[in-house]
């Protein structure tokens, strides 16, 4: 019989992303390493608001609505391996800095909740902001790596 006091199950670490980019590991997939169990691993913003209010002399006001779903990807991540082609998110950040993109790519965030699998696909993807270095002392440092997309369904 199911907890009336739990209102979802999901696994820590029960997650992946796949990057699909012309430019990184020759256009085969590879999936992304260097996140911490606890941690922000991955967050979005909107690249701009869906909906603004004019508000106009005498009370009424207009609306303007669009269906921008553009934004940015927010990853905390620690280098791993420094090698792209085996999903070190910070590497293939700084690779992509350095080349240059023209193409972009696909990134699919998986994750599994209450049992079902549940899947996220952004397109246009390529990389913002990633620091060039971040060291600390006594612990793992993590990179604020920032990843533009035009589009996810």
């Amino acid at each position: 019989m199911a907890n009336p006091n739990i209102s979802q199950f999901v696994s820590a670490g029960d997650f992946s992303l796949v990057l699909n980019h012309p430019l990184i590991n020759a256009g085969n997939s590879v999936s992304l390493v260097g996140f911490k169990v606890d941690s922000d691993v991955v967050d979005t913003d909107q690249e701009m608001d869906n909906a603004k209010v004019v508000p106009l002399i005498g009370g009424v006001a207009d609306v303007i609505t669009n269906t921008v779903r553009a934004g940015t990807l927010r990853f905390s991540a620690v280098r791993t391996t420094n090698d792209p082609t085996k999903g070190d998110i910070v590497a293939i950040s700084q690779l992509i800095q350095h080349i240059g993109d023209n193409v972009g790519g696909t990134l699919r965030a998986s994750w599994s909740q209450n049992g079902v699998i549940v899947d996220v696909m952004f397109t246009g993807v390529t990389v913002k902001r990633c620091k060039a270095l971040h060291i600390k002392g006594n612990d793992v440092a993590e990179y604020d790596v920032q990843w533009a997309y035009v589009d996810y369904a």
